[in-house]
């Protein structure tokens, strides 16, 4: 653990500490700030982020459970690495969750939503002429986020938040590949379209399309 600075975390909310310490420690995995084999010594990451060691035990035991770390007899907590199987296997489950919940919102979906996503669409064409990609990636979370939420379903809307750090990671690795974040700026488009429409089938249709687009760009570019 030594080897890897953590920023210490401001909360808002005491009561945030551990989803905030659980987020902090799996975006750091997933950007490679800790790299597989590395040590998760409780003490040293509570001094590093200014807490107790109690919602770091939590957090490393929620990562344990994702297998994004694992424990070994007599070395402790390490960093387990993310495999091809594991990125393939969340790409899947996101195309069925991503289809499922634009049926669903097709159905739901209220005439402000559209408006919301449509401006959204506007400014990300906007930031990405401006080569703005930290934007670029915002924007597309909050897309997908308006899409979530119109479904109205708690359950499933829960179930793609727990991929949403995987989510973004991968998008924000496929739009490196040339030309892809216009094509998913076309593909944003066309679900929207379909939205409006309150055509399920075809949502949920241009939905896995695009989540596939999204995950064949992410590999053809990585080497996990």
């Amino acid at each position: 653990m030594a080897t890897t600075q953590l920023t210490p975390i401001k909360f808002d909310d005491m009561g945030h500490i551990r989803d905030s310490v659980f987020s902090t420690l799996r975006n750091a995995i997933l950007d490679s700030k800790l790299k597989p084999g590395e040590r998760l010594v409780e003490r040293d990451i509570a001094e590093q982020l200014g807490i107790s060691r109690t919602p770091v035990r939590e957090a490393i035991r929620k990562l344990e459970l994702e297998r994004l770390v694992t424990h070994i007899p007599r070395k402790g907590v390490v960093v387990a690495g993310f495999s091809k199987a594991d990125v393939v296997e969340i790409l899947m489950i996101r195309t069925v969750l991503e289809g499922l919940i634009c049926s669903i919102a097709a159905v739901k979906i209220k005439a402000r939503d559209l408006d919301r996503m449509e401006f959204t669409l506007k400014q990300f064409a906007e930031e990405h002429r401006k080569g703005n990609s930290k934007k670029v990636n915002q924007l597309h979370d909050r897309f997908h986020e308006i899409i979530y939420r119109a479904a109205e379903s708690p359950r499933l809307y829960e179930l793609l938040n727990t991929l949403r750090e995987y989510i973004n990671k991968f998008a924000q690795v496929a739009y490196t590949k040339p030309g892809r974040t216009e094509e998913a700026l076309a593909e944003h488009s066309v679900i929207m379209d379909a939205l409006r429409r309150h055509d399920s089938a075809e949502a949920e249709k241009i939905a896995k399309q695009h989540v596939e687009n999204s995950s064949k760009a992410y590999m053809d570019i990585t080497s996990v």
